[in-house]
């Protein structure tokens, strides 16, 4: 497959602001090596937050991003309808559909484009986008690879410290976007892969005075 661009979206509920930042962080030098690499990126951040709570953070890097060449930082916000399950993987499975369907007529060129998708609780690596288009250019149509959350409990059921979390480090062939991110992963054969990895950022607990 030839890929020329990625799109990076990033779900957002109100509840990952606190993440947001470092999570940002990762991603924008991600994008910055993919764009070096000749691959142009938009990082698209779909949200029920609203937007005098993500400004701030936003705010913080859009200068930055704006010296980047072929990098951009984009952000939706998506009210969640009342009456709407509220069930955190609800709230991100409607964010992912909304971003999936604006981007449907705004691609050029979708056979030659790679949606991305993580989540604000990791930390990606630099190689995160590069290495997802390796494996499409070798001919992938989806691929994940592992989620490290330092200090979990590895069990039988096959969560742990790399238990696979699709959502969280996921690429996807920007031409089954009619099908949408989720739908797609259950048509299409998923590569998992070595790479490549991302982890759970860090948690501190704040202790009082």
């Amino acid at each position: 497959m030839r890929v020329t661009r990625a799109v990076a979206l990033l779900p957002v509920l109100p509840g990952d602001l606190t993440s947001l930042e470092d999570c940002l962080e990762h991603l924008i030098e991600a994008a910055d090596e993919a764009s070096a690499a000749g691959i142009a990126t938009t990082l698209l951040l779909t949200t029920s937050a609203p937007a005098s709570s993500t400004r701030p953070v936003l705010a913080s890097w859009a200068p930055l991003v704006d010296l980047l060449d072929d990098v951009s930082l984009e952000v939706e916000h998506h009210a969640v309808p009342d009456g709407t399950p509220t069930a955190v993987a609800d709230e991100v499975a409607l964010l992912l559909a909304r971003a999936s369907d604006g981007l449907r007529g705004r691609l050029e060129d979708p056979a030659a484009t790679v949606v991305l998708t993580s989540t604000p609780d990791v930390a990606v690596g630099a190689d995160w986008i590069t290495e997802h288009v390796r494996h499409h250019r070798a001919g992938a149509t989806a691929s994940t690879g592992p989620v490290r959350r330092p200090g979990a409990l590895r069990g039988g059921d096959g969560t742990g410290p790399d238990r696979h979390d699709p959502l969280a480090n996921l690429a996807v062939r920007a031409d089954l976007l009619p099908a949408g991110v989720l739908a797609a992963l259950g048509r299409v054969p998923l590569v998992h892969a070595l790479t490549p990895v991302v982890a759970g950022l860090p948690v501190t607990i704040r202790t009082a005075p």
